[in-house]
């Protein structure tokens, strides 16, 4: 299942393989799990709210964790092994202790909400049922939180509108809908299946901006001069009706000029010229990212191609289009206009921050990179671009794959965090300040708590503002900020975990098999290697070729006896699939 594309690519950092490295990058434990009494919950959503009263919305955000239910167990929809609870996977999700179900108190909530949204419900909203406006998704997408429309003025300015899914106007404060959606901070996107943040009947439906359906959203409008740069913004609910829901492919058959049944609907459907002032906004934005120090990098995906029986049987490379840029570009201006909108008021609000590295964290990266003929500029702080330049340069070279994770250690992990306009949020990857999460409420809780707050600020004002800069209410959005911070990790580690069983059992029929490999790390340990014919990675253990293992920058020299073997990264191995540890999750290989 395709995550959505937004600014993660220019978040890059070393991958989180187990709790030890999370707590490695946190600095500390996550709490254990506690269980949750017994609660009875009205069925229907105001009679919950109004039975629960204040108490529920002075609730701190550790005790609206601690009292949800339990809510594993086999899931009600997906591939077979999802909906079986002794499944290598089902088993993979309960030790990273992932919410696979919705318990009864949130499905009776949502049971009381419309399929559509409510006409009487219009309200004050802008209407812009009658624009331009549309979506551009992966194939197997289904939540589609935003949409996008675009307006070339005859002065040379560009209107861009990014019109984001209103899940704030369903999920209220005091319900068990929100407190399910905080515990589980985000959605959790596995090779295939989605374990949603919330319930397929918002997720999929009733928030997701379907084409050609009424849905509620708020819309950021934001006007750009003809050198690309951002002159004015303004911020509105709305109802929208999406003009068709469109695929990355099809956008880039579009943009390339070919002519396919989905490209002819597109111009049929008046699509044409919004994507052509789309490409060429686009290209602007990049250009200017770009002098700004921006790190934008072209990352490659995995997708696992399975039979009628759900079983892998091939790895291949997603393919990358230009066309991904026009969202990631629009869902990047979104976020940097709304965190303007906080900042310039002087409110607190919930961040994403990515920090710089630490200057002798950075000194022993650099140090190793040496050994592999990669400079690192010697300046009082690294930016965006330099690393960038690294990669470029790695890219030249036989074992780009592994200058390139090397390089990866130059960059921290992002968090979420609490800031205002004193304390001013950074992000070292994007070269921005005050930027943070908007455009993902259906699958992001930060970017949900962003929407209630604009919406309270926009409604009510100064009292609004005056609630949030209360000390309780600080330090509780920390901890919110903290809990989502570890819940991205932890979901990230489950999406590894569960791509590596899937590499397991696609690779242990085959074990036996001489393959055909090239070096693509070495380390004391021993050599990771690319199996060419299956597109994934093994390991071959230094102890399993002789006793002693030496590295010498790119190569990798082991004695057995009065051999000595000698492996450099990017050249050819011949190796034999030994094992397949599911324990590990790991292929183990032995020399050929």
């Amino acid at each position: 299942m395709a995550k959505k594309k937004d600014e993660r690519p220019n978040e890059p950092a070393q991958p989180l393989r187990s709790f030890q490295d999370l707590l490695r990058a946190r600095g500390g434990s996550p709490a254990p799990a506690a269980k949750p009494p017994e609660v009875v919950l009205a069925g229907d959503l105001a009679e919950r709210v109004e039975q629960l009263g204040e108490e529920a919305l002075e609730l701190t955000s550790r005790e609206r964790i601690a009292r949800r239910p339990g809510a594993f167990a086999a899931m009600g929809h997906g591939p077979a092994p999802y909906r079986d609870e002794g499944s290598e996977e089902l088993q993979l999700l309960a030790s990273f202790r992932v919410r696979t179900v919705f318990p009864p108190d949130v499905m009776r909530e949502v049971s009381s909400l419309p399929r559509d949204p409510d006409p009487a419900e219009y309200g004050e909203r802008a209407d812009l049922r009658s624009q331009c406006i549309y979506t551009i998704d992966g194939e197997d997408a289904q939540d589609y939180d935003d949409a996008i429309s675009i307006d070339e003025r005859a002065d040379g300015t560009v209107e861009v509108g990014v019109h984001i899914a209103d899940v704030s106007h369903y999920v209220r404060p005091g319900t068990a809908l929100d407190d399910e959606a905080l515990a589980r901070g985000t959605s959790v996107y596995l090779a295939d299946q989605v374990v949603p943040m919330l319930p397929e009947e918002l997720s999929n439906h009733l928030c997701s901006l379907v084409g050609e359906r009424d849905r509620f959203a708020f819309s950021v409008f934001m006007v750009f001069d003809a050198q690309g740069s951002r002159r004015a913004y303004r911020i509105e609910k709305s109802v929208i009706k999406s003009v068709r829901r469109n695929t990355y492919r099809e956008v880039q058959e579009l943009l390339d000029g070919a002519d396919t049944p989905a490209t002819r609907e597109m111009k049929a459907r008046g699509l044409e010229p919004s994507l052509r002032a789309f490409q060429r906004w686009t290209v602007r934005q990049q250009g200017i990212r770009d002098a700004k120090g921006s790190l934008r990098m072209a990352s490659v995906e995995k997708k696992f191609v399975f039979d009628e029986r759900h079983e892998v049987v091939g790895i291949v490379d997603a393919p990358r289009y230009f066309s991904m840029s026009l969202i990631e570009e629009t869902a990047l201006a979104a976020n940097q206009a709304v965190g303007d909108f906080f900042r310039e008021r002087g409110l607190p609000t919930i961040y994403r921050v990515h920090p710089e590295k630490d200057a002798e964290e950075i000194e022993k990266v650099a140090q190793g990179l040496e050994e592999h003929g990669i400079r690192v500029p010697k300046k009082e702080r690294l930016t965006g671009r330099d690393i960038a330049r690294l990669i470029t340069l790695a890219r030249k070279k036989p074992n780009a794959e592994a200058l390139i994770q090397r390089i990866m250690g130059l960059i921290e992990r992002a968090v979420y965090e609490v800031k205002d306009h004193e304390d001013v949020a950074t992000h070292f990857g994007l070269a921005r300040q005050a930027y943070l999460h908007f455009t993902s409420p259906i699958r992001r809780y930060p970017d949900l708590m962003v929407h209630r707050w604009l919406h309270e600020v926009l409604a009510t004002g100064e009292a609004a503002s005056q609630q949030l800069k209360t000390e309780d209410y600080l330090a509780d959005l920390n901890d919110v900020a903290s809990h989502c911070s570890l819940q991205a990790d932890i979901a990230e580690m489950c999406e590894t975990a569960i791509a590596d069983l899937k590499i397991c059992q696609y690779l242990e029929p085959h074990i036996g098999e001489k393959l055909q490999a090239s070096v693509l790390r070495v380390s004391p340990p021993g050599i990771e290697v690319k199996l060419l014919a299956f597109n994934v990675t093994g390991f071959l253990p230094s102890r399993s070729i002789g006793e002693r293992a030496e590295v010498k920058g790119p190569t990798i020299q082991i004695r057995a006896g009065k051999r000595l073997f000698s492996f450099t990264e990017g050249h050819p191995i011949a190796v034999r699939i030994q094992d397949v540890d599911f324990q590990k999750l790991q292929v183990l290989l032995e020399l050929a």
